[in-house]
């Protein structure tokens, strides 16, 4: 049973989560981040318009995954978001992207979506990111690519992106951005980070040589160990951020 105090923590560290990918230069103005109450239908997550390094836990809402599908186009329509007139919190227009994917995928517990700089240029350039170093063993043994680069504010959309992801941890946004998910926000938004960087690998290794991915057997060995550290990797990008000290 999920408890109030359960539910705070998440929104607590949704909150934290969005200044730890705005100190990593991965999200700006764009991009957010979900976590499902574990068990249920239910998400939190960051309302649209809101600066990812001001959010606070109190400023993260509910979003019922059933019901905003159900809803379909009619739960953004962009002529009632005019300019900076958004006062009430509402959810980002692309909440369809986490809903449809926590739909499908019971296992997924945190959805992060960004434009992040480098990883977004390999999309772009029709590549996918592949293993070729250890902390990129949860995209193994690559990263499918959603071909269509639209926003995904739709049901039939967010599904299909949810159908591109099948069941590996990242996908590309051809011309769009990223996603990746996670069993918890520890998982999804340490891989963000590591998203990133293994796209810079990947990149500097084309130039230098000829990229090798580590093999499949090795993903899986050294997968399973990664898995369980993940919680660390979370706590030392987020001890980095000093706007946390605003949270406290």
């Amino acid at each position: 049973m999920t408890t109030s105090t359960d539910v705070e923590a998440l929104k607590r560290q949704v909150a934290e989560s969005s200044h730890v990918l705005d100190h990593q230069g991965l999200v700006d103005f764009h991009g957010h981040i979900s976590a499902r109450v574990p068990g249920t239908r239910v998400l939190y997550i960051k309302p649209v318009l809101r600066a990812h390094n001001q959010i606070r836990p109190e400023d993260i809402i509910a979003v019922d995954i059933d019901a905003y599908l159900a809803g379909g186009d009619a739960q953004w329509t962009p002529d009632d978001q005019r300019g900076r007139t958004i006062d009430a919190p509402v959810p980002p227009r692309e909440t369809a992207l986490h809903a449809a994917i926590m739909r499908a995928r019971p296992d997924v517990n945190s959805v992060v979506h960004t434009h992040q700089l480098v990883a977004t240029a390999v999309g772009a350039g029709n590549v996918p990111i592949r293993v070729l170093y250890n902390q990129a063993v949860p995209f193994a043994p690559e990263t499918p690519i959603y071909e269509k680069p639209d926003l995904i504010t739709t049901t039939a959309q967010g599904e299909e992106v949810a159908a591109a992801l099948g069941d590996r941890g990242a996908a590309l946004l051809r011309g769009h951005g990223v996603v990746v998910v996670g069993e918890s926000m520890d998982h999804s938004v340490s891989n963000t980070i590591y998203l990133e960087r293994a796209a810079i690998i990947q990149v500097i290794a084309s130039i230098v040589g000829t990229p090798t991915p580590l093999t499949d057997e090795y993903a899986a060995r050294f997968g399973a160990d990664w898995s369980r550290r993940a919680s660390h990797a979370y706590e030392y990008f987020r001890s980095l951020v000093p706007s946390l000290k605003t949270l406290e």
